[in-house]
């Protein structure tokens, strides 16, 4: 069986490679580049300057690269990635496939036109950030081979690539191309490999002119947006052997004009694979199914996401269908079987099936076909995603005796873990050797392995397991997953011995043995040496980090989030092969030198992050290393920033936030974030300006500068990010930044609070197409709010609080489509409250400003409103009695806050509260509200504050405010309200904060344990209220005041002869019971002497043994304290232990 899937994976991969077998006879002139390169002492001068000025186009990151491209040099022909003719000395190749060395950055020069004899180009895999797909690859007219799969990103497919009639091999995938497929491609009469898949934005339909490609062996169009009925035309694809179509959700393989359908397909006689997955109506077409079912060299069939069901077999199970015996691979996944009709169809209709995907399917009924009677081959099995009803159908795959591997994740497995491993213990064990079973409900200790003697890969991951590690691992394991489960202890010296044992990831656990014993247990044998993952990152692992110099293979160690400490030592080096390095979140200190990360040459990412570490190397120290990732939050870097990273030319994402800088930023540093996707230097004290430098960011690249000393302007290159936050400053323009021409399509997130930016808002918004979130607030701005921001439909968060803002608010803001949240506290704003504020407002605050007027009745819409705060405004009229219209405030539920979580983490509750639970307030203090409080404020259930202090409020307070159970601070203080305090706001509990002062209450303050613990300022100024915590006594209270307490003297004698008879009784039954009981029965009486003579004996030789040692021991406080109450005690301690002596003698002598 092994040698079957062998043979299968070689026949997979004949198709992909075939073209490259040509292309490596056609270029096989080029066997001796560099022989031919010293015959010739120079190449062609027009097409050397084409290339120097095509490096020089490209942002080289490492200074290695194109090192052999030097200008000093004549013989362009030995240059890395050229290839010349051995007769004409012309470049007929170019390969510079950054998946192969680094990708290249830049744009691609127009002097590549230049190359007009270049025959083969691959410049795959790289970052060109050419504003659109360039059209100039249609001029080198000579061209076999073009491929540029994942180097662009966007443009249109240029229509101009159609006049290259030569060539044999276009791959255009993953570039973000949108448009049509240039019909003019069926000009392409010598294709043989075409590939534009996965662009996601290629739509329109198929050209039909593409079955003219009549040497076309692959065909790959999946993963766009296509539509539009399959053309019969293909089916003069008579070379084809891979088509790939799957993805495109507008597809059909019929329509109303063409029922039948597929028919073309048996045309397709060197078919191997074939992709339909995702193609809706498939399941409305019987033909198709039979067409394929004919297709006599097919190998791989994926027919995933079809919605094919139990349903369609039947249909089709009418006409018999047999696949070709050399179908070997098929994937029904993500449809809707939900029987074991559907094993009964697959191998009624396939005998050579090796690979089975039915994942994530709809399996209502335990699975009971019987695998043991079946002649099948089978080796690969996938049932994840399916409810296998707890585990009740394992037992029939376990009769498949060539299987190999078995996936069952997320199949609502909740058995116990021993129960599912025995029932997978037919034949399939001896052969099994990858079983998943990650995301389940599973339970129990972790099992013992070692009945799968075969087994080499495990997953246990997500589950509910707990225990131990036992010693039962099979000797074959090489990799084994039971992270995030409760697994406990550390890992037994049986692990030594795993001599293949490659990945364990044991992360997310209760592991809380010494790091040290655990790696020495590992270590005991020979699995040091074949280790490669390690991940025990999230335990309670202790102890300090140990050398592991040892482990020679290792490349990823993930310690992260443990309770390791104490220093690394000075003479520590990490595995010299190590490529991820993982020590945050422990408490590790001391000192770091460069030193430990010697020879660590393939290191890519580090996290140090969360320690108590210092890093200290030396000034010209340059790594041997070239990282992706760098986490260093609150590790101390110096006063100096770090002079290191200048080496560091391949960062991705960066962070030294909290690292104790407090230096200029170099320019050289600035240059170098064009590579990242995510930068924080946020939390350290960096000084000077951000010079406005020509250079392009990564496109949606994280920049987080906040709580620095960064001053002046914010530099424009700044606006190809999606986060720029740069709170906490002292910038002081944004001119640059955001009046340019160009549009920002990308920012999200804006964050320029806390800074130094004065005078009017620049009326530039209008560019800001995508921006969400922004945040200008504790500034000095001042002016009206240009009507532009009425441009930011996407916005959802605009916090101005906190400046000198004036006027009305513009209009234009009535056009952003969902606004959230909208803080204007703290301005001089004035006119009416706006009528148009959104619907689905949860944060509005509009606080100490100078709005007038009656409160809108567009206020009542704000069902989602969470705080409402209009206090210190100028304000007036009466509540309005929609306050049932406030769900959020009204459901007793959780929070309904739909704010995106990537712009939740940034907001700050107003008045400083902090955290994301649901906290509202409905503040309208120092304002002129008059009339009643309106009973319907007793519905806002959820209401967490209440302040309606220094209005002209009347009436009472109602009495369903008891209902606000979750209240935790009321202010009703300044008013003119009246009437007695309800009793039913003593029934809540968590008030914290009260005020009630200056009004007209009156009557008893209720008796409650809350309302009696206030201060008695919480209710002055109410002239009738009376009663605790105030002097003022109720009327009724004085009689009982004026009366002194009876004592326990004075109460009446006949309310204590019941406490006197009581002790009576009890006194002679417990006398006379004990004594009476004696004095009758001169056994009991005798037995009792003797237990007593007991007693006293063993009293007495206690005394007498110890008797020495213990005068000794006092003589030795009577010389340390020569006290004479202490002489004294010890006098009278000695001589009650003689006279105890004494009455001891005499006692036995009577007994």
């Amino acid at each position: 069986m092994k040698m079957s899937s062998v043979v299968v994976c070689t026949i997979k991969l004949v198709g992909t490679i075939f073209v490259v077998l040509q292309f490596d006879l056609l270029f096989s002139n080029y066997s001796g580049v560099v022989a031919v390169a010293a015959k010739h002492v120079a190449c062609i001068q027009k097409e050397r300057h084409a290339l120097l000025e095509l490096k020089a186009s490209f942002v080289l990151d490492d200074s290695n690269l194109l090192q052999s491209w030097d200008s000093k040099s004549d013989g362009c022909c030995a240059w890395e990635g050229i290839g010349c003719s051995n007769q004409t000395g012309h470049v007929e190749m170019l390969d510079l496939n950054g998946d192969q060395v680094i990708p290249f950055r830049g744009k691609i020069n127009r002097s590549v036109i230049d190359l007009q004899n270049l025959k083969y180009l691959n410049l795959s895999f790289n970052r060109m950030s050419n504003d659109n797909f360039p059209e100039l690859f249609g001029s080198l007219r000579n061209l076999r081979f073009l491929d540029l799969q994942s180097s662009f990103r966007g443009g249109r497919i240029p229509n101009d690539l159609a006049r290259l009639l030569h060539l044999q091999y276009l791959d255009l995938s993953w570039n973000g191309l949108k448009g049509t497929i240039p019909h003019q491609f069926g000009n392409l009469s010598h294709l043989q490999h075409l590939d534009l898949s996965s662009n996601y934005g290629v739509a329109g339909t198929i050209p039909h002119q593409l079955g003219n490609l009549s040497h076309l062996h692959y065909l790959d169009l999946s993963s766009n947006f296509l539509v539009g009925t399959i053309p019969h035309q293909l089916g003069s694809l008579s070379n084809l052997q891979e088509l790939h179509l799957e993805y495109n959700e507008g597809l059909k393989v019929q329509d109303q004009n063409n029922h039948a359908g597929g028919e073309w397909l048996s045309n397709l006689t060197l078919l191997t694979h074939l992709d339909l997955s995702g193609v809706p109506n498939l399941k409305s077409s019987h033909m198709w199914m039979q067409m394929i079912g004919k297709l006599p060299k097919i190998q791989e069939l994926k027919l995933s996401g079809c919605d094919l069901s139990d349903l369609y077999l039947r249909s089709i199970s009418r006409s018999p269908l047999n696949f070709s015996t050399s179908l070997a691979i098929l994937d029904l996944s993500s449809n809707t079987f939900s029987s074991s009709n559907i094993f009964e169809w697959v191998f009624n209709a396939t005998t050579n099936l090796i690979e089975l995907d039915l994942c994530d399917n709809f399996f209502e009924v335990t699975i009971s076909y019987d695998f043991g009677n079946t002649r099948n081959h089978l080796e690969k099995l996938d049932l994840s995603g399916t409810d296998l009803q707890g585990g009740t159908s394992l037992e029939s795959f376990s009769d498949i005796c060539s299987l190999q591997s078995m996936h069952l994740d997320y199949s609502n497995l909740n058995e116990d873990i021993s129960t599912i491993l025995r029932k997978l213990s037919g034949c399939a064990r001896y052969s099994l050797q990858d079983l998943s079973l990650h995301d389940n409900q599973i339970t129990g200790t972790f099992p013992d392995l070692s009945i799968f003697p075969s087994l080499k890969t495990i997953d246990l991951s997500t589950n509910k397991l707990n225990g131990k590690v036992p010693h039962g691992i099979p000797k074959s394991s090489e990799s084994l997953i039971p992270e995030s489960n409760s697994i406990e202890g550390g890992i037994p010296e049986s692990f030594g011995n795993l001599c293949p044992l490659r990945s364990l990831d044991l992360s997310s656990n209760k592991l809380n043995e010494d790091l040290s014993v655990i790696l020495h247990n590992i270590s005991f044998g020979c699995a040091k040496y074949s280790l490669q993952q390690l991940n025990f990152a999230r335990n309670k692992i202790t102890g300090m980090v140990p050398d592991m110099s040892g482990f020679s293979s290792l490349e990823s160690l993930l310690l992260s989030d443990n309770l390791l400490n104490g220093n690394i030592l000075k003479n520590y080096t990490f595995p010299y092969q190590l490529e991820r390095l993982y020590l945050d979140s422990n408490k590790l200190e001391g000192v770091i030198t460069d030193s430990h990360f010697g020879n660590m040459s393939k290191l890519m990412d580090v996290d140090l992050s969360h320690n108590s570490l210092v890093l200290k190397f030396s000034e010209d120290w340059v790594p041997s290393f070239q990282l992706y990732g760098m986490f260093l939050r609150s590790c101390i870097l110096g006063p100096r920033f770090p002079k290191w990273l200048q080496s560091q030319k391949h960062l991705q994402v960066l962070d030294i936030s909290d690292a104790g800088s407090s230096d200029v930023v170099p320019v050289w540093f600035w240059t170098q974030t064009t590579n990242l996707t995510s930068m924080n230097v946020s939390y350290n004290n960096l000084t000077g300006t951000i010079p406005n430098l020509p250079i392009r960011l990564n496109e949606c690249c994280q920049v987080i500068l906040d709580s620095n000393q960064f001053e002046g302007s914010i530099p424009s290159f700044f606006r190809r990010a999606e986060f720029l936050q740069m709170s906490k400053n002292k910038l002081s323009e944004t001119h640059l930044f955001l009046c340019s021409n160009s549009t920002i399509d990308k920012l999200r997130i804006l964050d320029l609070s806390m800074n130094q930016l004065s005078r009017k808002l620049h009326d530039c918004w209008s560019h800001l197409k995508a921006l969400e979130f922004l945040d200008l607030s504790d500034n000095t701005l001042c002016g009206e709010v240009p009507s532009s921001m009425g441009s930011l439909l996407e916005f959802k968060v605009l916090i101005l609080r906190n400046n000198s803002f004036y006027g009305k608010l513009p209009v234009s803001l009535k056009n952003c489509k969902n606004p959230i949240m909208l803080d204007l506290g703290d301005n001089r704003f004035t006119g009416p409250i706006p009528y148009w504020l959104g619907q689905q407002m949860q944060m509005l605050s509009l606080r100490r400003n100078q709005f007038y007027g009656s409160l809108p009745q567009s206020l009542c819409y704000l069902q989602n409103i969470e705080l409402l705060d209009l206090s210190e405004n100028n304000l007036s009229g009466r509540i309005f009695k929609c306050l049932k219209n406030f769900s959020a405030m009204s459901q007793n539920v959780s929070s309904t806050s739909t704010i995106d979580s990537v712009l939740f983490y940034r907001f700050r509750f107003i008045d400083n509260h902090e955290g994301l639970d649901l906290i509202v307030l409905f503040d309208e203090e120092r304002n002129q509200l008059i009339g009643d409080i309106p009973e319907e404020i007793g519905n806002l259930i959820e209401l967490v504050s209440l302040n309606l202090s220094s209005n002209k409020l009347t009436g009472e307070i109602s009495s369903k405010i008891g209902r606000l159970t979750s209240l935790d601070s009321l202010d009703l203080s300044r008013n003119h309200l009246s009437g007695p305090i309800p009793p039913s706001l003593a029934q809540i509990d968590r008030v914290s904060m009260l005020n009630l002062a200056d009004n007209n209450l009156s009557g008893r303050i209720p008796i409650g344990t809350q309302l009696q613990s206030f201060d008695a300022s919480s209710y002055q100024g109410n002239v009738d209220l009376c009663g605790k915590p105030l002097e003022k006594i109720c009327p009724g209270d004085e009689e009982v005041a004026h009366h002194k307490p009876e004592t326990h003297e004075e109460s009446s004698q006949e309310d204590k002869k019941p406490i006197y008879l009581s002790v009576t009784l009890g006194f002679i039954t417990g006398f006379w019971g004990l004594w009476g009981s004696l004095f009758l029965s001169r056994t009991w009486r005798h037995t009792y002497v003797l237990f007593l003579n007991y007693i006293v004996d063993t009293v007495y030789v206690f005394i007498v043994l110890n008797a020495t040692e213990f005068q000794m021991w006092l003589r030795g406080l009577l010389e340390t304290f020569s006290f004479p109450s202490f002489t004294l005690s010890f006098i009278y301690c000695c001589q009650t232990c003689n006279h105890l002596n004494h009455e001891i003698q005499i006692y036995s002598s009577i007994c």
